[in-house]
């Protein structure tokens, strides 16, 4: 029988986790909604919000929990929880920023000013990318939760891939001087040793 970690799989938890997290950075950055004016013998003003325009720090944080998810293939242990948590903390804060309006009024007020819309009333509109924000960072609430409960239970880069160790550097024994070929006894003395010394 399978134990838990290993129910909760590693592959299709990253790929879930790091296209989530692909689609939420990008979601934040289109609009998430428009306005427009609409006066008689004028032409339609519009203007529109992004999520990093509503709420700024939502938009840093999508490159954190990408970043956080590539990450995981390089962790173990304790480190690769403590990414899990970040990841979950970092995408809640997104799906708020996704559920609330923020400061999107004053946002395309401005804009509207700026396009020279004077006062009065104007329509808006909710666009696709903020559900598609919204939506995104549910699922990387989801996978990041599996690496926090299962991550250190997953599989790990090979000892390939750690940095070199000494070891195939370490001296080799000394040899006596009637065992060594030429090349051997200018081996030693190379590396500061007598070769006509015993071990």
């Amino acid at each position: 029988m399978s134990s838990p970690s290993r129910r909760i799989r590693y592959g299709p938890t990253l790929v879930v986790g790091l296209g989530a997290a692909t689609a939420a950075t990008v979601a934040v950055s289109r609009p998430w909604v428009e306005a427009s004016v609409h006066q008689r013998g004028v032409p339609t003003i519009e203007a529109s919000a992004s999520g990093a325009d509503i709420v700024p720090l939502a938009g840093a944080l999508g490159v954190v929990v990408l970043a956080a998810f590539g990450a995981v293939v390089a962790t173990r242990g304790l480190v690769r929880r403590a990414l899990g948590v970040l990841i979950m903390v970092a995408a809640a804060s997104i799906v708020a920023a996704a559920l609330s309006t923020g400061s999107a009024g004053s946002q395309l007020e401005a804009e509207l000013t700026a396009k020279g819309w004077s006062g009065g009333s104007y329509s808006t509109a909710d666009q696709p990318w903020r559900w598609v924000a919204l939506a995104a960072a549910v699922l990387c609430v989801v996978a990041g939760a599996a690496v926090a409960a299962y991550g250190p239970g997953w599989a790990t880069m090979g000892p390939r891939y750690d940095a070199p160790t000494t070891a195939a550097e370490s001296p080799e024994p000394a040899r006596g001087a009637e065992e060594m070929s030429e090349a051997d006894v200018w081996r030693e003395i190379d590396r500061g040793r007598d070769p006509t010394q015993s071990p």
